[in-house]
């Protein structure tokens, strides 16, 4: 184990430290070393102040020896990400670094993850290739300077730097941050605090002396390895309040690490176990649990805090004296090995703590008892044995700066054993307060081989769960079974009518042993024989019956329709499963999947119960067909629990005649349901300009109350309906806590909107805004209600009814009721239900990890999180994979890593980013194609599953992207582009499959702004019909994996353009062109009103044959077609060819109907290769929605025809066009399936497109203050590609927040210069809120 010892010298620092002496030698080494300045760069400290933080590192820099061979400085900021500003080897000059630091910025955000940056800085600041000098001898030492607490545990990254031997130095601004950096720091008289950030400059004096002490090696760290601690035989258990708060359970479990580290572990030397406890204890290890230190140090991370204001310390106590100090857990108290329990808790006990800490001195156990915060010193010490072994911290964070005493403690007692056996019942828990549950429980437990020596875990985890309940007759009751090949009663429903001795019998349990398992034959059994009123069942009672199945080996027999069984007979089916079990298939026996409880390690099943006992006490099974099974019992309505119901309803005049049948609707959808404050509250809103509560969620009590309240109704009035503005009023004041939603209490959340018009706002995002929140709207559309703005209101199609008449109203609550009467777990079922429909999709997104991406990390996790909570993530749906690529590319995690989102949100979470300073975006794409989109990684393109690919990159690529991208477009895969920053648009167009598929946005910040386009083009339902505007266009209906989809309805109308190669290089072939387009052209209907032809020549410049306007009658184009001559040319410029019928042949005066939604198709015919470039004109033509075929011969650059092509498959090869007819088929085919467009966005008649009035309107408020030099750097960039003057582009600029005022209207600048002045001296303009609709008003 490495120790750190602080070797200072006493006429730097005026203080000897205990037991260190100065190194004599120092004088004669070179002064150098590395130095880190991390700096708080969080809302700690705050834009206003970083100014302060700056001149303190710039004071500490100015008086520093800094060079290549002497001082090397590197900075870092962080907030919720660490932030290298740069590197030691960065600059080699202290006028360099000077003006590096000089142009710092402030990070902003709530959040200070100092960990997170203490390990960047150990990993990457003070490496090597970062310029670190540790291999040469050079001391490395780090200053943190923070204003506040950190956020996140900071355990990992201090000690990769304690062990790499840097020396840790704090500068403490204000008070909140001097505990944290007391731990950090290399010694507490390392951290220096400044009362305020006015006087944080000055501290740049108190700290250079300890800067110069390490790069003079008057102050070192010493590597000394020291040999384990010699310690006597030893059991110790730590006994852990789990409400003490995050930081001080990370502290806990870091002095616990430490302590381990330090000790010989081992079943013969020194044992550890850890028990946690708020108002009810659990075990985290037995003594005998675990026999290394790496074993115990990973078991110490289920150590998890819980929040709570009580704590019942007695109750632990006894846990620990009945549960843990038994021989079978492991304890040697019988062999007079010391037994010593160390307490740590934070607040007094609830409970008496006198007699179960008198009982634990009897048994001979010795108890420490350490107290912080609010614990209350004198139960502390009636709780251990001695005063002396008392420990009062005023913060568990300071545990591990001065452990020394509770170590000695620990180390060297050693108390008289009495080796009396505990007499008192095996396993009994004090709870002090238990939720009144009512139901019969009955665990079925697997008793086989595959069990085996792990039979303990399994019986501690029932004893778990049973000390949490009530267990008494009229309240829960237990049975246990267990089975291998065959099942064998242990005791009734009714054996017991205590938990005392339903405890004492689990306690006895022996394994029944055998190598087979027929569970489908138990449970089969436990159906017919547990459940029964004869063995004290009480389901005719309607109380809830219950199986839990606990299993470690493969059911070898039928389970899933005796599954089904239990479940039609009104069963609750729970699975707990470790070892050799199937994982998935219990997922399928389980009432619904999340009651399938399952981990790899027996010895997590104990503090599994935590887990397990929400649902176990909550969830009820569907009652409703239990006379299936049990025909003597009659059906009862289950009213399915709480839940918050609010109804919005047209309250506008044109309903005032029909308003009465409104309100019965109302009535009959709420009078089968439980109405009361503990059970299902109503809301009711009146909407039509303005939304109008007529009562809240906790405005009554009870049913009779809410149905007069509803009989009582009229009409609010009003001329139309704002739905839109009315559902953001639902989310943000109906369903909010103050107005009674339940919401944080997970209550499920009701919203009935019922119009009979139209709605004159946007209902589309502000009923997704319910949705996200968690709210299930229904939508009940009539008369002359809007069914598509119903069905985007509603949380599903399904979730959309539409009547003709007010009195059709009567056919809809029966529907209603049969979802929001169902309990909550069938809820979330038929909800994940609707969702299955989606088409399974493999999603790739493949991130850049460069450099460039280091500081908006944190936003592309949030982005990449925010789409994959939109997917239905689950092996048979959604597989979701992520890969980084800078120079190199390494994958994250495969397509068939995580089989459920919240695994794959988590590991979003807890990516790395990757690093590196070229971004080989060509080669990343070569790399997802070889060997992420493979059958081995879980890709499932053979089986025709949607391939997607997501790209996101920062900056343009620095290899070539070309072949690689139209690669992976012939293997069917479709790509997305996602530009920020300097992405080069043209590239990520080339990259995505079509140029619509590609997004950009100025900063990280901004991805969100896109994600709503993004999640729909990815949300594909299987009953959709397909749009030419998303990628389910592409893959929503594949079969064979074409890359267009199948219409339903071919275009009457058509406009097609012939683009033909007239060049020299095709003059032999020019009348086997010709023929191949009379051809096509006979397969057409040609007329005015039908489709219609033109044809272009081009080579070094086009030249138009025909328009499209030209002829009426096919016989007139074939006969022009035969006419043509060919043109000639020696150059071939393709890309000015294809801008051209852009602008020309596909123009209204050329007879293009695109303004009617008539489908714009382009045919080239090329034999050669482009002089010109091809990329930017094929772009903007499929942004006018133009659809390119392509044909060219052997001489033509087939990447080239892929590019120019709507999509690969329409870019057609021939060796030469005398060879043209075999293609002719399939052309034709892809041709007629053209759909129709909607029309292009083009300027209207009358209207020249060569002057513009442009109004920048731009938030002003306090929320854009930070980032408006940007604004206003964006608004001079598109200033500055317009033409500025008086008769052609003019340009304004109005700021708005709560309300809009001019900066300069469009008369008052008539030059380019100007007009950039002016937006060069814009001052900001300031209030809140955002009020965009008045703006735009204004």
């Amino acid at each position: 184990m490495r120790r750190h010892r602080l070797l200072p010298l006493c006429a730097l620092l005026g203080v000897l430290f205990a037991g260190l002496l100065p190194n004599l030698d120092a004088q004669e080494a070179e002064d150098a070393a590395d130095l880190v300045l991390l700096i708080d760069g969080s809302e700690n400290v705050g834009a206003a102040n970083f100014p302060y933080v700056r001149d303190l590192v710039l004071r500490i820099i100015e008086r520093l020896d800094v060079g290549r061979n002497t001082v090397r400085v590197a900075v870092a900021l962080y907030g919720s990400d660490p932030q290298i500003a740069f590197y030691l080897n960065g600059y080699d000059s202290k006028s360099s670094v000077l003006e590096a630091v000089k142009g710092l910025a402030y990070l902003g955000g709530d959040t200070a993850n100092l960990g997170a940056a203490l390990e960047e800085v150990a990993e990457s600041l003070l490496s090597e290739t970062a310029g670190g000098r540790a291999e040469e001898g050079v001391p490395q030492m780090v200053v943190v300077i923070s204003a506040g607490q950190a956020n996140d545990d900071y355990g990992a990254g201090d000690r990769a730097l304690k062990r790499a031997s840097v020396i840790t130095f704090g500068v403490a601004i204000g008070d909140s941050a001097t505990a944290d950096l007391e731990t950090i720091a290399t010694d507490r008289s390392f951290v220096l605090s400044a009362p305020d950030f006015r006087t944080v400059a000055n501290m740049g004096d108190q700290l250079l002396p300890y800067i110069n002490g390490v790069i003079q090696r008057t102050i070192i760290v010493q590597n000394e390895f020291t040999e384990v601690l010699t310690v006597g035989n030893r059991d110790i258990i730590f006994l852990i309040d789990i409400t003490m708060g995050t930081q001080s359970i990370g502290a806990v479990r870091e002095f616990i690490k430490r302590f381990v580290d330090v000790m010989p572990i081992g079943p013969d030397k020194v044992q550890v176990g850890v028990a946690q406890f708020s108002t009810t204890p659990r075990l985290v290890m037995d003594l005998n649990s675990y026999g290394t230190r790496d074993e115990i140090n990973a078991a110490l991370s289920g150590i998890k805090p819980r929040p709570g204001q009580t704590v019942n310390i007695g109750a632990a106590l006894d846990f620990v004296r009945t549960n843990m100090l038994r021989p079978e857990r492991g304890s040697r108290i019988q062999s007079g090995v010391p037994q010593l329990i160390l307490l740590l808790t934070s607040k007094k006990s609830s409970d008496s703590v006198e007699e179960p800490a008198r009982a634990l001195l009897r048994m001979g156990a010795l108890t420490l008892a350490a107290g912080a915060k609010a614990a209350d010193g004198d139960e502390l010490k009636q709780i251990a044995f001695s005063e002396n072994v008392v420990f009062v911290l005023r913060d568990f964070r300071a545990i591990t700066r001065s452990p020394k005493a509770i170590l000695d403690s620990l180390s060297t007692l050693a108390g008289v054993v009495v080796t009396e056996v505990p007499t008192e019942p095996v396993v009994e828990i004090t709870t002090v307060q238990t939720q009144r549950v009512v139901r019969d429980i009955v665990f079925l437990v697997d008793g086989s081989n595959y069990i085996g020596s792990s039979f303990p875990y399994v019986r501690d985890f029932i004893i778990n769960v049973v000390n949490q309940l009530d267990v008494r007759p009229d309240r829960v009751q237990i049975g246990l079974m267990q089975f291998a090949d065959r099942p064998r009663i242990e005791f009734y429903l009714n054996s017991y009518s205590n938990r005392q001795d339903v405890v004492n019998k689990i306690s006895q349990l022996r394994l029944t042993g055998g190598s087979v398992l027929n569970t489908g034959a138990a449970m089969n059994y436990a159906l017919s024989n547990m459940f029964q009123p004869s063995t004290g069942s009480r389901r005719r009672q309607g109380v809830q019956q219950v199986l839990v199945l606990i299993t470690g080996g493969p059911a070898q027999d039928e389970l899933k329709t005796v599954a089904d069984k239990l479940a039609l007979a009104g069963v609750l089916t729970f699975t707990v499963s470790s070892g050799q079990a199937d994982q998935t298939l219990l997922q399928s026996v389980a009432f619904v999947p999340d009651l399938a409880y399952h981990d790899a390690q027996f010895s997590n099943l104990p503090a599994m119960a935590e887990l397990v006992m929400p649902k176990l006490i909550t969830v009820v099974g569907d009652t409703d067909v239990t006379t299936a099974s049990f025909p003597d019992e009659p059906g009862e309505f289950t009213a399915g629990g709480e839940r918050d119901v609010a109804f919005l309803i047209d309250g506008t005049d044109n309903v005032r005649a029909d308003f009465p049948y409104i309100r019965d609707f109302i009535i009959k959808v709420i009078e089968p349901l439980d109405i009361g404050i503990d059970k299902v509250r109503v809301s009711v809103v009146q909407h039509s300009e303005r939304p109008t509560p007529s009562f809240y969620l906790n405005t009554y009590q009870t049913k009779d109350e809410v149905i007069r309240a509803v009989n009582g109704l009229s009409v609010a009035g009003g001329r139309s309906l704002n739905t839109g503005a009315a559902l953001r009023f639902m989310k943000d004041t109906i369903f909010s806590e103050r107005q009674g939603s339940r919401t944080g209490q997970n209550v499920p959340q009701f919203l009935i909107v019922l119009s009979g018009s139209r709605s004159r706002d946007n209902v589309k995002e502000p009923a997704g805004s319910l949705k996200t929140e968690g709210v299930v709207p229904f939508g009940v559309g009539v008369k002359d209600a809007d069914p598509k703005q119903i069905e985007a209101i509603s949380h599903n199609p399904s979730f959309a009814f539409n009547v003709k008449e007010f009195s059709e109203l009567s056919t809809i609550p029966g529907q209603l009721n049969t979802y929001v009467s169902l309990p909550k777990e069938q809820l979330e079922v038929v909800l994940q239900q609707v969702q299955s429909n989606a088409v399974k999709r493999d999603i790739v997104f493949l991130l850049d990890g460069s450099d460039n991406t280091r500081d908006g990390f944190q936003e592309i996790k949030l982005f990449v999180k925010s789409i994959v909570e939109s997917l239905s993530v689950s092996e048979s749906q959604d597989r979701v994979s992520v890969v980084q690529f800078a120079d190199k590319t390494e994958v994250n995690f495969d397509l068939n890593s995580h089989k459920a989102k919240n695994n794959t949100l988590n590991a979003i979470d807890n990516l790395r980013h990757k690093g590196g300073r070229r971004l080989n975006v060509g080669a990343a794409l070569q790399f997802v194609r070889h060997s992420v989109f493979t059958s081995s990684t879980g890709s499932r393109r053979l089986e025709g599953v949607p391939q997607i690919l997501i790209l996101l990159t920062s900056k343009p690529s620095t290899d070539n992207v070309r072949g690689p991208a139209f690669a992976l477009k012939e293997h069917e895969i479709v790509s997305v582009g996602i530009g920020v920053g300097s992405a080069n648009l043209s590239e990520l167009e080339m990259i995505a499959f079509k140029p619509e598929f590609t997004y950009t946005v100025t900063d990280f910040s901004k991805l969100r702004s896109i994600q709503s386009q993004l999640v729909a083009s990815l949300n594909m339902n299987k009953d959709t019909e397909g749009t030419l505007n998303g990628i389910s266009d592409l893959v929503g209906k594949i079969q064979r994996v074409q890359y267009f989809i199948t219409f339903s309805q071919n275009s009457p109308q058509r406009d097609i353009v012939f683009l033909l190669d007239g060049s020299d290089v095709t003059r032999s072939d020019f009348p086997a062109m010709k023929s191949f387009v009379k051809s096509v052209v006979e397969a057409l209907n040609v007329g005015e009103n039908k489709d219609r032809v033109s044809v272009v020549q081009y080579s070094r410049d086009p030249q138009t044959d025909f328009s499209l306007n030209t002829y009426t009658e096919k016989q007139d184009v074939v006969a022009a077609v035969q006419q043509l001559n060919h043109k000639g040319g020696s150059l071939l410029n393709t890309g000015a060819a294809l801008d051209y019928v852009r602008n020309n042949a596909f123009s209204e005066s050329s007879g293009s109907r695109h303004q009617e939604g008539v489908p714009q198709i382009l045919i080239l015919l090329s034999g050669g290769r482009s002089q010109d470039d091809v990329a930017s004109a094929a772009a903007a033509l499929k942004r006018d929605k133009v659809v390119p075929f392509c044909v060219g011969t052997r001489n033509a650059d087939i990447l080239e025809q892929q590019m120019i092509a709507y999509n690969p498959s329409y870019a057609f090869s021939v060796m030469r066009f005398d060879n043209v007819g075999s293609i002719y088929p399939q052309l034709v085919s892809f041709v007629k399936r053209v759909p129709r467009q909607l029309p292009r966005l083009k300027a209207q008649n009358g209207l020249d497109p060569t002057r513009k009035d442009v109004v920048f309107l731009l938030d002003g408020s306090d929320d854009s203050q930070r980032r408006f030099p940007d604004i206003k750097d964006f608004v001079q960039g598109v200033v500055a590609d317009l033409n500025v003057s008086a008769n052609r582009d003019r340009v304004a600029v109005v700021q708005y927040s709560n309300t809009a005022e001019t900066s300069f209207d469009l008369t008052r600048y008539s030059t380019e210069d100007d007009v950039l002045d002016a937006v060069r001296g814009l001052r900001h303009k300031g209030g809140y809120p955002h009020n965009i609709g008045a703006a735009l008003q204004f």
